[in-house]
Formats: C-alpha cells, sequence, structure tokens
C-alpha cells in the first residue's frame, strides 16, 4: 500500500515539474512595448504596457500612451497626449490578444520581441 502510495506520489510531482504544457506567448504578454511614426502631418509616439490582471480568465489591462506633435506649415504645435486604459483577453487557441472595447487583436512574435496591432509594430522594451 505504500509502495503504491509512494509511487502515485512521484508521478504526480513529476506531472506537476513538466513545463511543456506552458503557453509561451502568454508569458512574453506583460511588458511595455513602443512604436514611433512620421508623416508630412506630424509625429506619433505610441507606449502599450500590458499586466496581467486576472490569471485565471487569461485577462490582461492595456494602458495605450499616446503623444502626437502636430506640424501646420512646417511648425511643430503643442504636443497633444492621451491615456486610454481597457482589458483584454487571451485566447490560447488563437494566440491573440483581443482587446474588451474595440476587439482589435494583437499578435506577438516572441522571437523578434514585437507586437503587431494589425499593421502598426510595436518593440517590446521590458
Amino acid at each position: 500500500m505504500k509502495t503504491v502510495f509512494l509511487i502515485l506520489s512521484a508521478t504526480l510531482i513529476i506531472a506537476g515539474c513538466n513545463t511543456s504544457g506552458k503557453d509561451e506567448i502568454m508569458e512574453f504578454i506583460p511588458g511595455t512595448y513602443v512604436r514611433a511614426g512620421q508623416n508630412e502631418f506630424g509625429k506619433e509616439f505610441d507606449t502599450l504596457v500590458i499586466s496581467l490582471q486576472n490569471p485565471a480568465a487569461k485577462e490582461f489591462k492595456i494602458q495605450n500612451r499616446w503623444h502626437y506633435i502636430r506640424q501646420v506649415e512646417g511648425e511643430a504645435n503643442v504636443p497633444e497626449y492621451k491615456v486610454k486604459e481597457t482589458s483584454g483577453i487571451y485566447n490560447g487557441e488563437t494566440k491573440l490578444l483581443e482587446e474588451a472595447e474595440t476587439l482589435d487583436h494583437y499578435s506577438f512574435d516572441v522571437k523578434e520581441k514585437v507586437l503587431f496591432d494589425g499593421t502598426n509594430k510595436f518593440k517590446k522594451i521590458k
């Protein structure tokens, strides 16, 4: 009886140590991502700060900090700032983070350390 209990305990411990079931994308998501862009109308700077809010529900808090410097007739205007906070749910099957309000999807490239929001590419810095 004791032998069966020891074998069962060892099996459970070994199975619990198996890390192959971890989701690499989900572990990569929390962090700070940046993007900068420029056109004839101005310059913009985006920062996304994503943090795990509810691990059981795979829910993340998403904060978007936006900074825009509008150019009128070659002159830079006063910078505009916006901060938007929302949440998103990670789908383990599609490997996408879906933003709750707009239903935008964020995809991730772990090797390149980038996040994609449509055609916008953000580089992970933290």
